[in-house]
């Protein structure tokens, strides 16, 4: 790899160790983490406690409630935590990185070196998704031990495969939102506009798309498992042939659950929700190389 790219990248990292935004969306994501573990505990405990009172006064002759639940439904709410929190605190992440450099100054003092306007964007975003892949890193961990706290013994190797398996897919999920973020602060004349395009484009994906789709689902947006639609009509049918293929939300909603054993997706479609993933991250990065200019970041900044 270039090693130009290297430096830029290494550059980004050292700047995130002292600021306090990226602390504090290590703190967020472990938070998230910790309140799905404390719901699902919540859960666990009030249900088998009744369950165990029913039984000692012979009301119950039905099984454990609990006997088939798969380990990882405990943190099945971290679905909703990504979309929610992680993708906005991804799009925060990329605009700080640009907006940064052009408030400093930065930006005039690389393109002054033998830097070209493509190593600067793939070192930026390389060091952004290592952060980001830190913070999931430090998010799965967590994940494993409030499993294991809760359960009261550690997940099996296959379970901490799905673990694994859904953290580089909300990698992969937050990808396009951390880029998004990136090509908005590179490009924009604000601050203010450099964050709120990009939140507005983080609504509409996340919220409005989505809800289209399951309209006659107003809330299927906080269920992790996705809603299937039953509703007939032109109106339902054109929302769920059009706009469900691609909604990102309902994608990663989908493989997550299957990741996390939530539901009983199939390989076909569990292989079209991570290559729909794929895709768009790609699609994603190509972008921000099209799409930032050095005359453009160069630009006067105003707050």
């Amino acid at each position: 790899m270039n090693s130009a790219i290297l430096v830029i990248a290494r550059q980004e990292l050292r700047s995130a160790r002292t600021n306090q935004m990226a602390m504090l969306l290590l703190a967020i994501f472990i938070g998230m983490v910790l309140l799905s573990g404390f719901i699902g505990w919540q859960t666990h405990h009030t249900v088998n406690s009744v369950y165990q009172e029913a039984r000692r006064e012979g009301a119950t002759t039905a099984p454990d409630p609990f006997a088939a639940q798969q380990p990882l439904e405990l943190i099945k709410n971290t679905i909703i935590y990504v979309i929610l929190i992680g993708a906005l605190a991804a799009i925060l992440l990329g605009v700080r990185s640009t907006v940064a450099d052009r408030k400093a100054g930065v930006i005039d003092l690389l393109f002054s070196r033998p830097i070209t306007t493509g190593q600067y964007v793939a070192g930026k975003l390389l060091g952004i998704q290592f952060l980001t892949g830190f913070i999931l890193v430090v998010t799965a961990m967590m994940s494993w031990i409030v499993v294991w706290l809760i359960r009261g013994q550690a997940l099996s190797l296959p379970d901490t495969t799905k673990l694994v398996q859904f953290s580089v897919l909300a990698w992969l999920f937050l990808f396009p939102f951390s880029t998004m973020g990136f090509i908005s602060g590179a490009i924009s004349r604000r601050e203010t506009s450099a964050l709120l395009v990009p939140i507005l484009l983080w609504a509409l994906m996340v919220f409005v798309i989505p809800q289209l789709g399951t309209a006659e689902h107003p809330v299927s947006l906080l269920n992790p498992v996705p809603a299937q639609t039953v509703s007939q009509g032109p109106f339902f049918t054109f929302n769920r042939d059009v706009l469900q293929p691609v909604s990102v939300t309902e994608r990663f909603k989908n493989a997550g659950s299957g990741s996390l054993q939530l539901n009983e997706s199939t390989g076909q479609s569990h292989l079209y929700d991570w290559s729909s993933l794929a895709v768009v991250a790609l699609l994603s990065g190509g972008a921000a190389l099209l799409a930032t200019r050095r005359e453009t970041m160069r630009r006067p900044f105003y707050e």
